[in-house]
């Protein structure tokens, strides 16, 4: 993975583009999906369009192209940078959560839109640019070298190779938890406090606190945060100015 991020970004870093221009897309595709019996790619795919609507309606604030199905398997959307380093994370954690089977495999890139960015927001579908060309090759490098939990490009060969490490020790402790173990980190996620999931699960404070250990969750929390401050670095390195939601509009100057 290592050569295939320095070739990229020997030729792709995009420091020098307007910093105004750059935004974060995210391609994700369903793995194995056009192996499922009929009927259960069809229920699958209403679960995929579902899935779509809420991420549309909860995540609205760092939308700038909406989640967007493509293919039937795969889904777009662009996402304002500045607002994605906080909630991205969260993304990701939810469609997982959502398709744990068939899995999603991710490719998260960062560059400028060709396009113009309507305002208010419409499907990412719509949009086209090197943010979208980078998250392409990064769902396809992840689909060769099965690579779950998000593949980073173009943010710089630094700060590709923290996030894509982040990525994958989070995945991995995610793939490790046990049925138990994934409900208590599930609850805890919410913001529950495990005296409070020892009472919804009818279980003892201690089985609980012991399960919360089990799952490395302190680590996890520590991880995920730290996916966080690495994303802020790689737009501070990139001189990511948050371009505001009204000057958003097509063909409006930004400048």
């Amino acid at each position: 993975m290592n050569e295939m991020l320095q070739e990229h970004n020997a030729l792709t870093t995009p420091g020098g583009q307007n910093a105004r221009e750059l935004w974060i897309a995210m391609i994700g595709d369903m793995v194995a999906s056009r192996k499922l019996p009929p009927e259960q790619r069809r229920t699958t795919q209403e679960r995929f369009a579902q899935l779509m609507r809420e991420l549309n309606e909860e995540f609205a604030s760092a939308i700038a192209g909406r989640f967007a199905i493509t293919q039937g398997d795969e889904f777009e959307c662009l996402l304002q940078p500045e607002v994605a380093t906080e909630q991205l994370a969260e993304i990701i954690w939810r469609i997982e959560e959502r398709f744990p089977s068939p899995a999603i495999r991710f490719g998260i890139g960062l560059g400028g839109i060709d396009t113009d960015i309507p305002n208010p927001p419409e499907p990412a579908i719509l949009l086209d640019g090197p943010a979208f060309h980078r998250a392409r090759e990064a769902v396809v490098f992840a689909a060769r070298e099965k690579c779950m939990g998000g593949v980073f490009l173009g943010f710089g060969e630094a700060h590709d190779a923290i996030l894509n490490g982040l990525a994958r020790l989070l995945e991995r402790q995610r793939r490790r938890w046990s049925g138990r173990q994934r409900e208590v980190a599930r609850m805890l996620h919410s913001g529950m406090k495990q005296v409070e999931i020892a009472r919804s699960t009818v279980r003892t404070p201690q089985a609980v606190s012991i399960d919360t250990r089990a799952a490395g969750w302190p680590a996890y929390v520590e991880g995920e945060k730290a996916l966080r401050a690495a994303l802020r670095e790689a737009l501070r390195s990139n001189s990511v100015d948050p371009v505001p939601r009204e000057d958003r509009a097509g063909n409006q100057d930004l400048g």
